[in-house]
């Protein structure tokens, strides 16, 4: 430990919203909006606490750690004055303090708490430097405090963002498909819709689910699931943490407008170790490491940690004796990450995955359908992190990403399909405190894309497309704070896209203003901002299973622009229980999707231009202390998307609004976290949501078509198909559909229970679990079939998860 005192250092396309809000926020951003808050806050009050506290900490090895928890206290240690968090570099910085002498409690899951006691200089900051030392086993106090705490200073610093995290043992501990999988977790907070049980692709606030933008460790994935969207590509056994941004995103924030998914990996702590699992779905295994220190000296390196994980599906090999199972999935990731002495980090990520679907291995009488199918994901990334003394950091990154489908049928190989997408991302950006409460950001980034989608059958080509293009950025930020009373961002992003014929420059500002009260228990904020989307996938999201194909913006394919506005509310409820909720309003322009009648000569009528809107509210209390802990999440929303009705027959189109998929009304999920007893702990998730829409089929009828008479007259009768020809069949018949999305499937509800234990042998952890989903058997409706051949018409359904018991074990040596 080092003390030092240093010197101080839309929702339609013409509405109000769409004209009028850049225009606003840019104005507000040039006049300094919080030049005019400051008088809120006495002056005499602000020069009374000018001293405060600055620092770094790190590990016995000098590696700075980040998340640590910075609890300022009274002298007395009874009052908490501030919370801050350590960012990258493990800095942290608290100023003003208003008091002249404090105690300083740093926290962090798996270390020793530290606590020291330090005199605040009346101006300037005191510099408390501190190490943290591991600790064998994990102590409960500190990890409850250390939520609470960290919760706390994300509380006291964010501004107008919504942020939710889930930390490890956050996404074990939930009830899940076979295994702990992170993105499947996301669907217990507010504001997040995962439509159906088969999919884990979500929705946030009434966005597309190919608005959400996913990077692990910075960088890109476009399609992170398996089995067409069942469970995750994300190994829950290398994730640190995971982290939803789901509105009011300051200007540092781009290149999608729904939602913003960080997943993190955890590098390890520089010792061998060997985690592994097996679940119903996949074996894993995760090895953790270091470098020799005399390689590393040599390398001019502090400290270095790595690991590596694979997973794969085992049933088909398992099986292989028995039968042929034609379904198997592969995972690779790993992570590297190194420290020099003079305080940089480097770090180098990588994944790899893939699913194939091989049904020619299959006997032809068996299965007629004879496809391969293959499609996967590939990234690798490098960044590099630089801290500065006083504060301040300076990131920049480098990765590259793919996406790619094949599907070929074995019984015709002339028939293929192909789709493939490349991002390229360099990126620089940094945040430095300038004084008097501000806080300062800038960044640039350009983003390359490469797309080509392709499909032949037959010998005839039906589609070749394929483009390139680059997405180019510049922003700025300014945050000023006032501890306690009020926070302030102001920013702009400008989005620059150069491909497919187009060029396009649009200026995105953003504003965002927090006010504390109740002694700064209570806060209230309001964003405002407008967020662009140069890439779009063309999926039917109707469908319960699918695979996402990319285009980018051209001259027949929009780039998306959306203008949001949030309101919202935080409160602390006494040390165990916090509340926050939201409402938000969300115009999209831009909006995309294939057209099911398109003229084949006319290259412009590929896709159908819409528009979408989006108008809700949702809650989130949460008590993470005590014996049972656990969350309850209410989401509202009414959302509709408006495109040209191309069945309507007439020219010019009509246009036609409905509600999507994913518009439900009204979702709960409780989720609760308890001990059972002899070292068992429990989960508990109760998931309750209205009924999704659907279009209804009301009718039947038999089609038509013209014929000539043996006296050269034209007769329309009932179209035969080739069974009929041959004295079978029915003749061909038409549905005919009520209104799109006008009817809606009944409640859903689900409750899914865990139970998992612990065991610490001499040589490791062994943590057996049990996973039961649906456990009263709910049979909550994917579709229905309609047969109108039966007087009168009968319904049938196809139901989601029955009740559906799976056993696990992971392994720590």
């Amino acid at each position: 430990m080092r003390l030092r005192s240093p010197d101080s250092a839309p929702l339609l396309r013409a509405s109000w919203l769409r004209v009028h809000l850049p225009g606003w926020l840019l104005g507000c951003l040039l006049a300094g909006v919080p030049a005019s808050l400051p008088a809120a806050v006495p002056p005499e009050t602000l020069s009374v606490m000018a001293g405060g506290i600055e620092g770094r900490v790190r590990d016995a090895e000098g590696v700075p750690l980040r998340v640590v928890s910075v609890v300022i206290l009274s002298a007395d240690g009874e009052r908490v004055l501030r919370t801050v968090t350590t960012d990258a570099t493990g800095y942290f910085r608290a100023q003003p303090v208003a008091a002249p002498e404090a105690v300083v409690r740093f926290l962090r899951i798996g270390y020793e708490p530290v606590e020291v006691r330090v005199r605040i200089p009346p101006e300037g900051r005191v510099q408390v430097d501190v190490v943290l030392r591991e600790v064998a086993v994990e102590l409960r106090g500190v990890e409850v405090e250390g939520d609470r705490s960290r919760a706390r200073s994300r509380f006291e610093v964010e501004t107008g963002i919504t942020i939710r995290e889930l930390a490890g043992s956050d996404i074990r501990s939930l009830p899940g498909l076979a295994e702990a999988d992170p993105i499947r977790a996301l669907e217990v907070l507010p504001g997040v819709l995962s439509p159906t049980d088969f999919s884990a692709a979500f929705h946030v606030r009434g966005g597309s689910s190919d608005q959400n933008l996913i990077l692990l460790d910075g960088f890109p994935i476009f399609n992170p699931f398996h089995l067409g969207g069942i469970f995750s590509v994300f190994n829950g056994d290398m994730v640190d943490r995971v982290e939803l941004a789901s509105g009011g995103f300051p200007a540092r924030y781009g290149g999608r407008v729904s939602s913003v998914l960080r997943v993190e990996s955890d590098p390890g702590r520089g010792e061998t170790a060997l985690d592994a699992g097996v679940s119903l779905l996949a074996a894993r295994a995760t090895l953790s490491g270091g470098m020799r220190e005399g390689l590393r000296d040599g390398l001019g390196l502090q400290s270095v940690r790595w690991r590596l994980s694979a997973r794969r599906s085992y049933v088909d090999q398992l099986l292989r004796p028995v039968t042929e199972i034609p379904y198997a999935i592969t995972d690779l990731q790993g992570i590297f990450e190194a420290w020099t002495p003079g305080g940089s980090r480097w770090t180098i990520s990588a994944y790899s995955g893939s699913d194939v679907l091989d049904l020619g291995r299959l006997d032809a009488e068996d299965f007629p359908l004879r496809i391969d199918w293959r499609w996967g994901n590939r990234m690798v990334g490098t960044r590099w992190l630089r801290g500065f003394d006083g504060g301040g950091q300076l990131e920049a990154r480098a990765g590259v990403t793919r996406f790619d489908t094949q599907l070929r049928f074995d019984d015709f190989d002339d028939s293929f399909f192909s789709s493939r997408v490349d991002q390229v991302t360099l990126a620089l950006e940094g945040p430095l405190p300038v004084g008097g409460g501000w806080e300062v950001g800038a960044g640039v980034a350009a983003d390359r894309y490469d797309w080509a989608n392709f499909a032949e059958t037959g010998g005839t080509v039906f589609g070749d497309a394929g483009a390139r293009g680059w997405n180019t950025a510049s922003w700025l930020q300014g945050t000023w704070r006032s501890p306690g009373t009020w926070s302030v961002d102001t920013g702009l992003r400008i989005e620059g896209w150069e491909g497919g014929g187009v060029s396009i420059l649009e200026p995105a500002p953003r504003l965002a203003v927090r006010r504390f009260l109740a002694d700064g228990d209570l806060a209230v904020k309001a964003s405002a901002g407008r967020y662009t989307q140069f890439v779009h996938s063309l999926r039917d999201e109707e469908l319960p299973l699918g695979i996402d194909f990319w285009v980018t913006s051209a001259t027949a394919i929009p780039h998306v622009v959306s203008d949001q506005v949030q309101v919202g509310v935080e409160m602390f409820v006494g040390d165990a229980w916090f509340l926050s909720a939201d409402a938000f309003l969300r115009g999209f322009e831009g909006v995309l999707t294939q057209n099911p009648v398109n003229d084949p000569n006319d290259p412009d009528d590929v896709y159908l231009l819409g528009r979408g809107r989006a108008v809700g509210a949702d809650a989130m209390l949460e008590r993470r202390s005590g014996r049972i802990q656990g969350s309850l999440a209410l989401s509202l929303l009414k959302a509709d998307r408006t495109f040209p009705d191309v069945f309507s027959g007439e020219d010019p189109r009509p246009e036609v609004t409905y509600a999507p998929l994913f518009d439900r009304r009204l979702d709960a999920d409780l989720v609760l976290r308890f001990p059972l007893g002899r070292g068992w702990d429990g989960g508990l998730r109760w998931h309750v949501g209205t009924g999704l829409p659907f279009t209804r089929p009301v009718a039947s009828y038999p089609q038509f078509g013209p014929r000539q008479t043996r006296g050269g007259r034209l007769r329309w009768s009932p179209e035969d198909d080739a069974e009929v020809v041959e004295g079978e069949g029915e003749g061909l018949t038409a549905i005919l559909l009520g209104p799109r999305n006008g009817e809606r499937y009944p409640v859903y509800h689900r409750l899914d229970l865990s139970a998992r234990r612990e065991f610490r042998p001499r040589w490791g952890r062994v943590t057996p679990y049990l996973n039961i989903l649906n456990v009263y058997n709910q049979p909550n409706v994917l579709f229905y079939f309609y047969d109108f051949s039966e007087i009168p018409a009968t319904r049938s359904g196809l139901t989601m998860f029955p009740v559906l018991p799976t056993l696990g074990v992971e392994v720590a040596f």
